[in-house]
């Protein structure tokens, strides 16, 4: 029962006493024998465990013997089920978070871009989509760079032998003219060089990577030139030029090896470790030629080993024995191609032999496959039967290595003369495939490409390269010496459509012929190699990285120039077939841009509409290049983003009354093209982080940005364009336009629907603005010197600052408090400067205003308020510009963090500005909880769980700073004096000021945590001081858990004279669950009985009354209660166990009369409290009461047996004599007819002829029972003639007739004429009497008395 319930009173408890309290077992006793109370099981002795009458039905109808009820845990620990969970819902996400979640999501799904192995599984393949307009082409050729007069001219001069190639790297394209090579620039035509240092024909030419540490750093290459006699390494500077181009400078180096008789025409090398490797004509042989930065004892600065056979012949000179076999039956090799991420050297030879090795560090080299023609028709044979399109007479010419980022299975892409493109894989075990650190022992063919079935015909291929992640290039043969060139590309928007369906995907490709009219001398790519990931997951998703990475572009010279080809990215298809939709499309624009969706899907369909709509570059990272900024294309791409993108839907809504949940709609393609749009511009810095740190060799890092300016500016300004759309056409957009779109819906599920999209576009948008803002914060942080700002910061913040991703800084709290932050120490740092806040917060709030709000503004003048205070020596002006810093901050206290709060309170409490700090963390915690939440969080118990823990907690925070501030106040100034020459010191001025702010606060919540803080300090005393509102409150909330406040409680109301109000509590405190022992609650029913009898107001003072007569009642109880914990104490019959037991029992929780009885006094033989306990509920069963005092009086004899101390009587006299005192007042019982008869009995049987004959009526008289009484009962027993008082025994009750009569006779004299009136009735008993007896002595002794009476009383 809660303390603050009002009890019912203690006698409605009593009506288990009036149901026949058993008293011993039984009835009224026939016999007059002595009886003995039962005694609870431990006192028995084991010849009485066969009893079950007495006491023990108390303990059957105890109720504590029935089995409790099993409490059932229901968290998670207890085994039991529970209620499935349901699926994380986004409902409690704001839009930022939401947005960012939905990012992620798109990111993850563009991720899971299938793999090269799973698209090329094994089988074959011939799936081309051939586009009748140039629209859909997926390349196009950008550029014709002719070759210039000049080398037409040196190629008119060659004599013997020429030939021609290209240096991607450089920008340039060379040839040689029989020992003179040629080199320019194919883009401007110009930077014509030449290198004519040599005499002889030159056979191959090669621009590869140098090895590291063997030339000065501006060597940015090798060019390798192999002669009819000799082998010899060029280095290469190349520098950026401001044309766009580069500079070239060739710079001998001195190393070179004889070759001659080799006919060297095949060069490769590997750009990780440097390495050179070379074949020729002459033989299938792989020679290495090795060079290195300094000669040692066994080698030269360079040299040439032959790494595929042994011994003399590794160093030797080839001599060339033509009559040994004809050119026809030599093998050589005619390709080298070297793939470092596996560490594999691939050389396809003059019979279309592929061998691989394995080529691992500086030295390594060995052989771990050579795969014939033969097998490679033989695994297709096996895998996909005969065709005429793969045959012996078909054989291969061009391999291309697939690395590891690419594919896992996949190592190598063979081209036949027929177009047929053969994926191989090089195994290294049956359980695994080879990697950058196993070697492969085998290859098979996993994979055939076929071309396609109708349209141009591969056949001739002369020539043909493979780029990542599948362009292909292959040059056909046609007549009069000219190629003509098909190409063909993955289409990666459909093959990922069918990857997150249920189809498997396949490789699907969009192909074009392109008439080059000339022949093609080498083929090169000059972009950077297209990666869409790391690996081989998502690494050929195209329109991820679209808006992200330059597009894929690859040069090829022939003899009449260099033709530039660019792949074309999803977008700029989709603007060429609106543009050509505009004009020559037989089925219009309107059907160019739904064969669009239909081929891509909604998504990708409003995607690439509102990439072209904003504007988006054809060319994101050229900015060389123009933007799409066609008005009537932007136009229809703009219609076709609102139109075509669908309406949101709920799924699997089966039941019309049944509304779905917005997480489960699926929202139309408007909203899923926004989201995939949005995250492709932004995936490059999406995971990255805003800061690198770049460590220095004189121990102070560095910062820089993680992400280069330029990209941080191209991708905002997508950004701010799309900003712009969204923000131009909201009314246009179901989602944006508000209200009005929810106006028309057929249905509530429609509109649930609506919703969702809304809540998602609109989530959206504000992530665009988050992000915008975001990357202008970085670019100011830039601008304003990043390092140093980092540098400021405390080394927790500045792990932060490292760790901190463009996301986070986009869309966590972390990411905001960490720019708040920088903020700060931005602000800070121009402070210490010299610049003005109002300037630096100007220009954070122009170019990131969310970053830097109004609020923001007023802190900095607040912190430069306090900076001006510390510095000046006048005590006015400091203490005018520390309370204008005051006012500032409480402007924007619900914006302070908690550090800026605590930074404040430590400046002015350096300052002595405790009141201040007061006022300023008072106004914090208000602010922070404007719904005063925590107040009620308080008022319902303060759950844990309750969701408005957090603001109270938030406001605990705040009163720390203030209690932080009485500490230092206290143990600053604690030990001055209070006064001096009659007036108060600063001291005491300034502790009273602070302590009268807090004590006027009308802040409950602080009230009751400042009255918890003085409580833990021992300073409880102070409340009952204390003149507020909010104590009687906080005392009553708190008593019900603490005893130390109950007790503050009373003592409240007591110092306020409520007396009813302390009595009220005191009774409540007495009846309490504390752990309170008996004589504590004695006292404190005690001070409220005597509160109860104090003055209170009129309409109280019935209360009073009725309180004081329950408290009386209540105390009768508890003080029969310490009876029984003193009688328990002193009892040597029990154990000491069970004693502590029973001790703990009573000593604590008042307990009713009916368990005193039953479970202690009634059980344990103690029958004066019995009698107590009759007494107090008013019992009046006199046949109960009766047999209590015959088991007192045989009790009594028998414990004085047992002592041997003294006669029994006496002590049998003395208890009477007490009792009777105790229970005069009831003649219920202390009933004088039984304890006459009782006793005279008792004397005669037990204590005939010991001590006085007259004890009996001696003690009766001394209890307090009248002469009259005692004479009267006597009479009447002695008529009645009962056992034992019969014959001669008889003559007992007249003698102590007679000696009652004489005490009568003798105190009615000294009473006067008080007895007068009952003389008649003394007169008559003693006259019947004597008339009787038949002692003449006992006569004669009445007569006496009656002579005495008559003459004295007439």
């Amino acid at each position: 029962m809660s303390i603050f319930e009002t009890p019912p009173s203690q006698r409605q408890y009593h009506s288990s006493i009036y149901s026949a309290p058993n008293v011993g077992g039984g009835g009224p006793s026939s016999s007059l024998n002595p009886v003995y109370p039962d005694l609870p099981t431990e006192l028995r002795s084991s010849s009485r465990n066969s009893y079950t009458g007495g006491s023990s039905s108390a303990y059957l109808t105890d109720g504590r013997s029935l089995q409790p009820f099993a409490v059932v845990p229901s968290g998670p620990e207890s085994g039991i089920p529970q209620t499935p969970k349901p699926v994380s819902s986004t409902d409690n996400l704001g839009p930022v978070p939401r947005a960012a979640r939905t990012i992620n999501e798109f990111l993850t799904t563009e991720a899971r871009y299938p793999q090269l192995d799973d698209i090329v599984s094994q089988g074959q393949s011939s799936d081309y989509d051939l586009p009748r307009s140039s629209a859909w082409e997926p390349f196009q050729r950008t550029a014709l760079h002719t070759i210039p007069d000049s080398i037409f001219e040196q190629y008119n001069r060659a004599t013997s032998h020429t030939m021609m190639g290209l240096f991607a790297g450089l920008q340039q394209a060379w040839i040689t003219v029989d020992n003179r090579l040629y080199l320019w620039d194919y883009t401007t035509q110009g930077s014509f060089q030449g290198y004519e240092a040599q005499p002889n024909n030159i056979t191959a030419v090669r621009l590869l990577s140098p090895k590291p540490g063997v030339f000065v750093d501006d060597v940015n290459y090798v060019l390798v030139i192999a002669t009819t006699v000799d082998i010899f390494l060029l280095g290469v500077q190349a520098v950026p030029n401001a044309r766009g181009g580069r500079d070239v400078t060739l710079f001998e180096t001195k190393m070179s090896v004889p070759t001659k008789g080799l006919g060297v025409s095949v060069i490769e090398g590997s750009k990780k470790t440097g390495r050179i490797f070379f074949g020729g004509r002459g033989d299938n042989d792989i020679y290495e030629f090795t060079y290195q930065a300094e000669e040692k004892w066994f080698y030269g600065r360079c040299g040439k080993i032959c790494q595929t056979s042994g011994g003399v012949s590794s160093f030797a000179p080839r001599i060339p024995l033509p009559f040994l076999s004809g050119p026809k039956d030599t093998e050589y090799i005619v390709q080298m191609v070297m793939d470092d991420t596996r560490n594999l050297l691939y050389t396809l030879s003059s019979k279309s032999a592929i061998r691989a090795f394995h080529v691992k560090g500086g030295t390594a080299f060995s052989l771990s496959i050579t795969h014939s023609f033969s097998h490679t028709l033989a695994n297709i044979r096996v895998m996909i039967g005969n065709t005429p399109l793969l045959e012996p007479k078909t054989p291969i010419v061009s391999i291309s290595p697939v690395t590891s980022q690419e594919a896992r299975r996949t190592h190598l892409i063979a081209t036949t003369t027929t177009g047929c493109r053969l994926y191989m894989s090089a195994v290294a075990s049956e359980y695994g495939f080879g990697g950058s650190e196993s070697a492969p022992t085998s290859m098979q063919v996993i994979h055939v490409r076929f071309p396609p079935s109708t349209g141009p015909t591969l056949t001739p291929t002369r020539r043909a390269k493979v780029f990542a992640p599948g362009y292909f290039f292959c040059f056909v043969d046609k007549p009069e010496a000219v190629d003509e060139l098909f190409l063909s590309a993955p289409d990666s928007g459909r093959i990922a459509i069918l990857a997150e369906g249920t189809s498997r995907a396949t490789l699907i490709e969009t192909g074009m012929s392109v008439n080059l009219d000339s022949r093609v001398e080498a083929v090169e790519l000059i972009s950077v190699p297209f990666a869409a990931s790391k690996g081989p997951n998502g690494f050929g998703n195209e329109p991820a990285v679209q808006y992200d990475l330059p597009p894929t572009e690859v040069a090829i010279l022939t003899n009449s120039g260099v033709h530039i080809i660019k792949r074309r990215r999803l977008i700029e298809v989709f603007d060429a077939a609106i543009r050509y939709g505009m004009t020559s499309s037989p089925i219009g624009v309107e059907g160019e841009a739904r064969n669009f969706f239909e081929k891509y899907g909604r998504a990708e369909g409003c995607a690439s509409s509102l990439a072209v709509a904003c504007g988006a570059s054809t060319e994101t990272v050229n900015q060389s290049q123009a933007r799409t900024t066609d008005v009537e294309v932007s136009e229809f791409a703009r219609k076709f983003f609102i139109d075509y993108g669908g309406r949101p839907r709920a799924e699997n809504v089966y039941d019309a009354s049944a509304l779905p949940s917005l997480d489960s709609v699926k929202v139309s393609g408007r909203a899923e093209g926004l989201a995939l749009y949005i995250s492709r511009i932004v995936r490059s810095i999406w995971k990255a982080q805003m800061v690198v740190e770049v460590p220095s060799v004189v121990g102070v890092a560095s910062y820089h940005s993680g992400v280069p300016v330029e990209k941080l500016l191209s991708i905002q300004e997508q950004l701010v364009r799309l900003s712009a759309f969204l923000q131009n056409n909201r009314s246009f957009i179901n989602g944006l336009s508000g209200a009005e779109s929810l106006m028309g819906l057929g249905s509530r599920v429609e509109e649930v629907a609506q919703q969702a999209e809304h809540r998602m576009l609109h989530a959206l948008v504000t992530l665009v603005g988050n992000m915008i803002e975001g990357i202008s914060f970085v670019l100011f942080m830039l601008d304003d010197k990043l390092g140093d700002i980092i540098l400021s910061l405390p080394d927790n913040q500045k792990e932060e600052a490292k760790k901190v991703t463009y996301a986070g800084l986009f869309t966590s709290d972390s990411g905001a408090a960490l720019a708040k932050e920088l903020v700060t120490a931005i602000v800070n740092r121009n402070i210490a400067a010299g610049l003005n806040v109002d300037t630096i917060a100007d220009a954070l709030r122009r170019r990131c205003g969310s970053f830097c709000s109004a609020d923001d503004v007023v802190v900095f003048k607040a912190i430069e308020q306090v900076r001006r205070a510390k510095t000046d020596g006048d005590p006015d002006n400091r203490n005018r510009l520390l309370r204008e810093s005051l006012r500032l901050f409480e402007e924007t206290a619900a914006s302070l963090t908690m550090e800026n709060l605590r930074d404040t309170l430590i400046e002015y409490r350096s300052l002595n500005y405790y009141p201040g700090s007061v006022q300023l963390a008072l106004t914090v915690a208000r602010e922070s909880d404007r719904g005063n939440e925590a107040l009620g969080f308080l008022a319902d118990g303060a759950a844990p769980t309750d969701p408005r823990a957090h603001f109270h907690a938030r406001r605990e925070e705040c009163y720390q700073l203030v209690f932080e501030v009485l500490d230092e106040l206290d143990s600053k100034f604690g030990q001055s004096p209070e006064m001096q020459d009659g007036m108060p010191t600063p001291a005491t001025r300034l502790r009273n000021e602070t302590w009268q702010l807090i004590y006027t606060s009308d802040d409950e919540v602080f009230h009751n945590t400042l009255y918890d803080w003085l409580h833990r300090r021992g300073l409880s005393d102070r409340l009952l001081e204390v003149d507020s509102p909010y104590v009687l409150g906080y005392l009553q909330r708190r008593s019900s858990e603490s005893l130390d406040h109950y007790d503050l409680l009373w003592q409240y109301h007591a110092r306020r004279e409520n007396f009813y109000g302390a009595a009220e509590v005191l009774h409540k405190l007495a009846q309490s669950d504390f752990d309170l022992p008996l004589e504590r609650r004695l006292e404190f029913l005690s001070r409220a009985k005597g509160f109860c009898g104090s003055y209170g107001p009129m309409g109280i003072r019935q209360k009073m009354n009725e309180l004081s007569h329950t408290l009386q009642e209540e105390l009768d109880v508890a003080v029969i209660q310490d009876d029984v914990l003193r009688r328990v104490k002193e009892d040597g019959r029990i154990n000491s166990s069970k004693k502590e037991k029973l001790i703990k029992e009573l000593d604590s929780n008042l307990l009713t009369l009916s368990d005193l009885f039953n479970r202690f006094a009634d059980p344990y033989g103690y029958m004066d409290i019995c009698l107590a306990i009759f007494q107090g509920a008013d019992y009046r069963g006199a046949g109960e009461i009766k047999k209590c005092w015959e088991q007192l009086i045989s009790s009594i004899h028998s414990d004085a047996e047992a002592s041997g101390q003294g006669h029994p009587y006496e002590l049998v006299a003395d208890n009477i004599r007490r009792l009777g005192h105790r229970f005069n007042n009831s003649e219920y019982i202390f009933p004088p007819n039984d304890l006459v008869q009782l006793l005279e009995i008792y004397a005669y049987e037990h204590q005939r002829d010991v001590g006085a004959p007259t004890w009996v009526v001696d003690c009766l008289l001394e209890a307090g029972i009248p002469a009259e009484t005692v004479l009267r009962i006597l009479d009447e027993m002695y008529w009645r003639d009962e056992v034992p008082f019969q014959g001669t025994v008889r003559r007992r009750l007249v003698r102590d007739a007679a000696y009652v009569a004489e005490k009568w006779f003798t105190h009615s004299v000294r009473r006067g004429g008080e007895a007068l009136g009952k003389k008649e009735f003394v007169r008559g008993v003693l006259e019947g009497l004597s008339r009787v007896t038949s002692d003449n002595d006992d006569r004669l002794r009445i007569m006496g008395i009656l002579e005495e009476i008559r003459r004295r009383m007439g």
